[in-house]
């Protein structure tokens, strides 16, 4: 047990998982602190209205994410050939990039404002408004956590990303038990990340600063010949590929809700919002070893291209945390919503147990869609589109109970992993075969002696 105990301390993807997944289950901890605030703040159906908005808040924000890994790659890429001056023209580059894209984002979407307010039914400009408040701060929010993931510093990031839920949540707290309701309740989410900008571009201009003076002016002269203008490592069309994928990866995980809310009225939305929110915990729960996995394959990926011991430990440890989580669903549904969401969704517990087991496959996509991007594979892109057309059409053909809408997300999810499964493993399983026969061949001979 002794050597078993040094060699997971000593192992960095275990030890910096371990790290981050303190703050990152204490972020959504307050994060779920939030949800059963509102549920037992809002009526049924305002808590349904609200998790919609979020929905289409996650949809919107895709963008945002694609930045995270795309500010992650590059500066983790500058820091593998030691260009530190690589990172600060990257910094530079992205933000002003950030900001006017930011700025035509926003302006669409409040633009689409009316088409939104008649699928959804959803009948309050404002809360349009401020959902497009927070779409303009989760830009340089999302840039910024992105490059402490790049620099590999996993305590800040934890920190920050724990600091803003804690934020979320107290604010919200305020507001709604001050009489705002839903318009509390999305302004504590579109401001919370004001404080952590401040305090993340604070904390990693100190740290390019240490490093530039660990380099001295000779590296400066060194790294401004081979480093691009503006500090790119990979160009915009892996932006683009990052983009698309994670569009596709969030549609899936957060359309149905958006469905829910079009097919059924505002009560049902609710009840499906509560198993929607809890199951969702099940594709949560490894994401702080996906965020220490991205840069460790992308730096590995930079100095020698050997990746997959990373990826199969990380599938092995999700698939123990996931696994206990939903034994939990399985055996007390009807326990777990009435102590935390409350007497009034207990009919949501038939749903919950359904709800995790669709969101299983969905922790492992999440896995290999980082894995990907960090390797610079795009190829999955098509697979992604062709299985987003799938949930859409069983959506259309099969909306008549709730069920049906989790059993949809279901087939979409355990149908994309096996295709992503066998897409990161193409190389091992094609050797499979090659194998067989070889063992088919060395024991013909022994049986015919």
């Amino acid at each position: 047990m002794q050597s078993l105990a040094k060699r997971l301390i000593s192992d960095k993807l275990f030890f910096n998982s371990a790290l981050v997944f303190f703050f990152v289950m204490a972020g959504n901890f307050f994060n779920y602190l939030f949800q059963i605030a509102m549920s037992r703040s809002l009526s049924v159906s305002d808590y349904g209205t609200l998790n919609s908005l979020l929905s289409l808040l996650v949809i919107t924000s895709v963008p945002a994410g694609a930045l995270t890994a795309f500010s992650a790659k590059n500066i983790s890429h500058n820091l593998a050939g030691g260009d530190i001056w690589g990172v600060k023209k990257f910094i530079k580059y992205a933000l002003v990039r950030t900001f006017l894209y930011d700025c035509l984002f926003l302006a669409v979407f409040v633009i689409g404002i009316p088409f939104l307010m008649k699928f959804m039914k959803i009948d309050s400009y404002f809360y349009y408004i401020i959902t497009g408040l927070a779409i303009f701060l989760i830009f340089p929010f999302s840039l910024l956590l992105g490059s402490l993931q790049g620099s590999r510093m996993y305590l800040s990031l934890g920190l920050f990303s724990s600091l803003s839920s804690i934020i979320k949540f107290i604010l919200a707290i305020a507001l709604v038990y001050a009489g705002l309701n839903i318009i509390g309740a999305l302004f504590s989410v579109a401001v919370s990340p004001l404080f952590i900008i401040a305090a993340a571009a604070v904390v990693l201009f100190l740290y390019l600063k240490n490093k530039q003076d660990e380099t001295g002016e000779k590296q400066k002269h060194i790294n401004n010949d081979k480093t691009k203008e503006n500090g790119l490592k990979t160009g915009r069309f892996y932006f683009l590929s990052l983009f698309c994928i994670l569009l596709f990866f969030t549609f899936y995980t957060n359309i149905d809700l958006i469905a829910v809310k079009h097919f059924f009225p505002a009560y049902k939305t609710g009840i499906y919002s509560v198993a929607d929110i809890l199951g969702k915990i099940i594709l949560y729960f490894p994401a702080a070893i996906v965020l220490v996995m991205f840069p460790e394959v992308s730096h590995a990926h930079a100095i020698n291209g050997k990746t997959k011991h990373i990826l199969l430990k990380t599938i092995f440890i999700a698939f123990l945390m996931c696994s206990f989580l939903e034994i939990f669903y399985i055996l007390f549904p009807d326990r777990i919503i009435s102590f935390l969401m409350g007497a009034k969704y207990i009919t949501s517990a038939p749903l919950l147990t359904l709800y995790g087991l669709s969101m299983f496959p969905f922790a492992f996509i999440n896995i290999f869609i980082n894995y990907f991007m960090a390797v610079n594979n795009s190829k999955i892109l098509i697979s992604m589109f062709l299985f987003s057309m799938l949930e859409i059409l069983l959506f259309y053909l099969f909306h008549y109970s709730l069920k049906e809408i989790i059993l949809t997300v279901m087939i979409t999810g355990w149908a994309v992993m096996l295709a992503l499964s066998i897409h990161a493993f193409y190389e091992e399983l094609s050797l499979l075969p090659k194998r067989f026969l070889h063992i088919i061949q060395n024991i013909m001979p022994v049986n015919s002696n």
